[in-house]
Parts: C-alpha cells; sequence; structure tokens
C-alpha cells in the first residue's frame, strides 16, 4: 500500500461501457491477485471485507445504512444496519469469528487545525464533504449530520478496545489495520479508468456499475437489482479487499488523538490505479 500526501456514455451502452472498463483492469488486477494467500490475516473461515454506507444519523427520518460483507473469494451479500453512536452490532452476522477490515463511507476525524476548513484527504480525492476543526452542528453545512454522526462512530469504535485498528493511528500498518475510511465516489472513479459513469442513483447507472464489480470477480446477490447505497457500500467493501492484497493508496494525513480524545484528520483508502502488467502466456 502506498501513503500519500499529496469517456462519454448513453443508456444504450452500458454494457459496453462495463466492458470497457474491465477489460483495461481486471486482467491486470487478476495476475496480482494470488500473490496474497486467502485467510493471511487469520480467524476461521478466512477474512471478511465489510463496506458501510454510512447515512446521516441526524436526519428527521434516518434511514438505516446498507452494509456489503465480501469474502475473499469475492462473494458479496448486502444487509442493514442501524446508526448507533457506540457502534452496537456493527459487524455482521457472518463476519462475527472472523478477522474482517470494515471500511467506512464517512470521515473518520476532524481538520487538524483551528483555520483549516477541510481535511487533506478530503481535498486529495475531491470528496464532496468538507470536515472543519470543530464537529459541526446538524444542519449547519452540508452533509454536517453525517459527519457528525461518523466522527462520532469512529472514536468510539477506536476507544472500544483492540478489535477495531484504525489505519495509520498509533503507527498501525496496512497489514494490522481493521478498519479504514472510504470514499465509494472516488473509488468508482479510480475503477472507470477515466471513463464517464452515469449519474448513480439511475437505472443506468445502477447497472453499469453491477456490471464492473461483476467483471471484477464480484459475486452480487441474485435477485433484484443493488440499489446505489448498496453498491456503494460493494465498493467499499471492494476497497478494503484491496488493502488487503496491497493495492490501495492511503491519502492524506496520518490520524491522531488529540488531547481530548478527539480523532484528527485521518486517511482516506482508494483502490490503486490498475498498474501496467505483460500478457499472459497462454
Amino acid at each position: 500500500m502506498r501513503m500519500r500526501r499529496t469517456g462519454i456514455y448513453s443508456a444504450a451502452g452500458a454494457s459496453a461501457l462495463a466492458a470497457a472498463v474491465t477489460v483495461r483492469y481486471v486482467a491486470k488486477w487478476r495476475r496480482r491477485r494470488t500473490m496474497r494467500s486467502v485467510g493471511e490475516r487469520g480467524g476461521a473461515g478466512g477474512p471478511c471485507f465489510i463496506g458501510l454506507d454510512l447515512s446521516d444519523p441526524t436526519a428527521r427520518n434516518p434511514r438505516p445504512c446498507d452494509y456489503a460483507v465480501m469474502d475473499a473469494d469475492l462473494v458479496c451479500a448486502f444487509g442493514q444496519w442501524e446508526y448507533r453512536e457506540d457502534g452496537a452490532r456493527i459487524i455482521p452476522d457472518q463476519a462475527i469469528g472472523r478477522s474482517f477490515i470494515l471500511a467506512v463511507d464517512g470521515p473518520q476525524g476532524l481538520a487538524g487545525a483551528p483555520d483549516v476548513k477541510v481535511r487533506e484527504s478530503e481535498r486529495l480525492v475531491r470528496a464532496p464533504g468538507r470536515t472543519p476543526y470543530a464537529l459541526p452542528e446538524p444542519g449547519s453545512a452540508p452533509y454536517a449530520g453525517l459527519i457528525a454522526g461518523s466522527v462520532r462512530l469512529f472514536a468510539a469504535l477506536v476507544a472500544s478496545g483492540s478489535r477495531f485498528r484504525l489505519l495509520g493511528l498509533n503507527g498501525t500498518p496496512a497489514s494490522d489495520a481493521t478498519l479504514i475510511e472510504a470514499f465509494p465516489g472516488g473509488a468508482w472513479k479510480a475503477l472507470a479508468d477515466g471513463a464517464r459513469l452515469p449519474a448513480k442513483r439511475t437505472a443506468e447507472g445502477r447497472r453499469v456499475r453491477a456490471e464492473m464489480l461483476a467483471g471484477l470477480g464480484m459475486r452480487l446477490p441474485d435477485g433484484a437489482a443493488p440499489t446505489d447505497d448498496q453498491l456503494d457500500a460493494a465498493v467499499a467493501a471492494w476497497t478494503a479487499h484491496k488493502l488487503w492484497v496491497g493495492e490501495a493508496d492511503a491519502v492524506g494525513e496520518p490520524p491522531s488523538l488529540d488531547g481530548a480524545g478527539v480523532i484528527r484528520e485521518g486517511y482516506v483508502v482508494m483502490p490503486s490505479p490498475p498498474a501496467d502488467a505483460p500478457e499472459e502466456e497462454g
């Protein structure tokens, strides 16, 4: 993993776009996938990769948070978690007793200085949310309720014991991290490799994203097409998997705890862009 501090679409072309993206990306990824053995982190049944699409807990009618849980064979299942600030029952039943990496779509900490209005990681990945130095009051700015709920959740998980080891906090390396921050919007762009994707809330946008994940080897559940929130959770789980196989970048400033026990700054983990690789021999 690297630490970094610093197309045209039409409705008739959804499948073609997903196929084109997959051709550019998946072959290079699959050549490297076998370099890391399944279950390397230990735990019965092998590791799980959990992506959580966090919702705003301060909304008038807050929706449950969608999650995706994926195993090392890229078999994915969906579920929902009712937000609790203490993080109770945040790990899905199918991941209980197994090693895991939890990737949360939400900021882990506040900005690092009083005159800073956005974390370095958010600036670099061009995230729409802008996390300030002080915890924002819900409704005071776009995403303020989501930011407050996410920062409080990360703090509770980190304080709950050694089960949740935040990437970079106290020097926690990628090989030991079980908790990361993901940015699905940026991950989709990385997977698209420069292609322009349709809006995620449209039927075409959902279809092309599901086809992209399937092309990368993810086995999504049969039945109804995934929602945009489920797909964001799935690509967050994919990001966690990419960290596990050593193909992810940690963008921004490492997290730290201030004197009041508040997390400051923190990495956003992004899937690494596909690297050039020689063609496989027949």
